[in-house]
């Protein structure tokens, strides 16, 4: 409604004594003027309305396409129009799109001739299109379709930008093409978003001492807090639960100030009425989960707390990883304003569940309820996995287990060892190309942006030269006001794609930095005050000459960004006051 008054306001010129008609797909904006109870604020809306002659025409979301294009920022449109074209492409047209390019491609032809003739079991025909293993879909190199179904599993919103192996389970559940394990691995290798989201995950030193394995789901789960994220409604927090055997994640909106007993309702209300109460917890040392309500509740209902020891939060290591994997998840999808990620919770709780673990060799979802989701880019193929014998049943459910277990200690086995090895050293050459990452304590953010939300990289930018063992000087941007001299630690190769060059291209916007104590002062060299953009304001500024940089890289800074200076700017002022100035 407010859309509504402020068209009119804005075009009352226009309007003013003209018939017209609004059409909205707000059901509820139809009935304002049949409204029984009015606030003050509709009531002076009702009153300025009265000045038009117009009505209100209802008009179904689906169909309301031009406001739809309208809504959107002009950044996002191109996206949005992609997102349209993966629906239409790879949804139910598949088939057909499928038998299209199979008649253009020759290698497909042979193979297809061959099975026809009874010469290959490998592939068989079935209407038209070519069939392997597992009911799997052959995908010709004509069309580019290989390249719309690595996007649909890996780029949209559903998929989540997942992993190489992750990516490759979900696509190899109902496609197949030569080589297309080593297609996926390059696909996600080269994906600029990933690459300036992600973090490294650096292997610690020490010993690994695993947690015990469960042995079966819901017997074990790990709990864990993401705080201080942006405020949306009443939200300011997400509780993520796992469960420890099938992996399965639970993701729920939480306050700031949620006390021991509201996570308590949190925990009942999503997990124990649907899967009973577990035998153990682990968690870290919140003081929610270490309080007295806690320890009394749980053991009241027979449930063992792990809690870890102080400042070592790898004992819950599995849920900071999942805690890690969802702020990339929410870092991919979240608006401008940063006030979606509640909405974004359900399906990245889809997402999660529903890929391919590589400790247990299923998905989480499969695990639990005995069956795979059917998904977006398998929504033509009809599911075949039901089994009406219920001793079948109960053997599958066993089995299931058994070999989730099975997964889960070789896995653990598995990352004891790689646990316990060293890191190799990184080296690069000059004219290499590289991402730098963003710490805190280097550069802070422009405006209320919340620094996890924020990609991790930027990039890519060109390797100059190695500067002593560790360090690199590159060629940074004017806008990024870091110095140009960055240790290893802070620098990851870029993986560019040389097939296609658009995915290299930077569409997101440049982030907004202020430098912090990346460089040093040597001098404070002059001040001005000049206009902002409201009339009323005025920015602060000095002339700064940064020490061991040429004069040409002075420049002018903020008075705000120079709080570690205080004292340059005393000094200033006193040879202000002298006649010493340099300037």
């Amino acid at each position: 409604m407010l859309a509504v008054v402020h068209c009119l306001r804005a075009w009352r010129q226009y309007l003013l004594g003209s018939s017209f008609v609004v059409k909205t797909d707000n059901s509820a904006t139809c009935h304002f003027f049949t409204q029984p109870k009015l606030t003050s604020k509709q009531a002076r809306w009702q009153e300025f309305l009265a000045e038009f002659d117009f009505e209100f025409e209802h008009k179904k979301g689906s169909s309301n396409q031009a406001a739809d294009a309208l809504s959107r920022k002009q950044e996002h449109a191109a996206m949005c129009l992609l997102a349209h074209l993966q629906e239409s492409e790879i949804g139910g047209s598949v088939r057909d799109t499928l038998r299209e390019f199979l008649q253009k491609d020759h290698a497909a032809q042979n193979v297809m001739n061959l099975a026809k003739a009874g010469k290959t079991r490998q592939f068989w025909v079935e209407e038209d299109l070519l069939v392997t293993k597992g009911n799997r879909l052959y995908v010709p190199k004509a069309g580019n379709l290989r390249k719309k179904l690595l996007y649909e599993c890996h780029d949209t919103l559903w998929a989540g930008h997942p992993g190489w192996q992750r990516t490759y389970a979900l696509l190899k559940k109902g496609y197949f093409w030569p080589n297309m394990r080593d297609d996926v691995m390059q696909y996600t290798k080269t994906c600029l978003i990933c690459q300036q989201d992600k973090v490294e995950k650096v292997k610690v030193a020490g010993l690994l001492d695993p947690l015990p394995v469960p042995t079966r789901p819901w017997e074990s789960v790990s709990m864990d807090f993401i705080t201080h994220l942006p405020k949306v409604g009443d939200f300011e927090a997400i509780l993520v639960i796992i469960d420890r055997f099938p992996k399965y994640a639970t993701f729920i909106p939480a306050t700031k100030q949620c006390s021991a007993e509201t996570t308590a309702q949190l925990f009942f209300k999503h997990v124990v009425k649907l899967w009973g109460v577990p035998t153990s917890i682990v968690s870290d040392r919140d003081g929610r989960f270490i309080g007295s309500f806690w320890k009394e509740l749980f053991s009241f209902l027979g449930t063992s707390l792990n809690i870890s020891s102080s400042y070592h939060p790898q004992t819950d290591g599995q849920t900071e990883r999942f805690n890690s994997m969802l702020k990339e998840y929410l870092r991919h999808f979240v608006n401008e304003r940063q006030k979606n990620w509640v909405q974004l919770l359900d399906v990245a709780q889809f997402c999660f569940n529903a890929q391919t673990s590589s400790s247990t060799g299923r998905s989480p979802f499969e695990i639990v309820s005995r069956r795979q989701p059917l998904l977006p880019h398998l929504v033509d193929h009809p599911f075949a996995g039901k089994n009406p014998q219920a001793l079948n049943f109960t053997k599958e459910w066993r089995q299931t287990n058994d070999i989730a277990r099975a997964y889960l200690e070789k896995a653990s086995k598995r990352m004891k060892k790689w646990a316990d090895k060293k890191r190799r050293p990184l080296e690069f050459r000059a004219g290499d190309q590289v991402l730098i990452k963003l710490r805190p304590e280097q550069v802070r953010f422009r405006g209320r942006k919340d620094q996890r939300l924020v990609r991790k990289y930027e990039g890519p930018v060109e390797v100059l030269k190695k500067v002593g063992n560790t360090s690199y000087r590159v060629a940074l941007p004017t806008w990024m006001k870091i110095y140009p001299v960055i240790h290893v630690s802070n620098l990851k190769p870029y993986h560019q794609d040389t097939e296609d060059l658009q995915r290299n291209i930077v569409t997101r916007p440049i982030i907004d930095l202020s430098q912090k104590e990346d460089k040093d002062v040597e001098e404070i060299l002059a001040e001005r005050v000049r206009r902002g953009r409201r009339p009323a304001r005025r920015i602060h500024e000095y002339l700064v000459k940064w020490k061991n940089l040429p004069v040409e890289e002075t420049s002018w800074e903020r008075v705000e960004d120079l709080e570690a200076w205080k004292q340059k700017i005393k000094d200033f002022k006193l040879r202000q006051l002298t006649g010493t100035s340099t300037i």
